[in-house]
């Protein structure tokens, strides 16, 4: 789902907000998210899931040795057991 489709769809659930008040919302949230990411911080999406962003060291091998260290940046999604349950359902059907 794109950020348009998004935005599109709050709009029609919420007749009396422009899509213009709706994206603002959203862009903030992202913004806030964003901000809570970079510190190391965890977002909390009650009934979906936890969302962080880790860090790991590596050591560099193959054509990368001369870099020595790298540093692997990654997102984690842990879905609440509930959500994954939802997933499966959906996925069998």
């Amino acid at each position: 789902m794109f950020h348009r489709e998004v935005i599109a769809h709050i709009a029609r659930r919420l007749p009396n907000r422009s899509q213009r008040d709706v994206r603002e919302v959203i862009d903030l949230l992202i913004e806030l998210w964003s901000d809570e990411l970079t510190k190391g911080n965890e977002i909390l999406l009650p009934t979906i899931g936890k969302l962080s962003i880790e860090l790991q060291d590596l050591q560099a091998g193959g054509a990368l040795i001369e870099q020595g260290r790298l540093q692997r940046v990654y997102g984690r999604f842990r879905p609440t057991p509930g959500f994954k349950r939802q997933i499966k359902e959906n996925t069998i059907e």
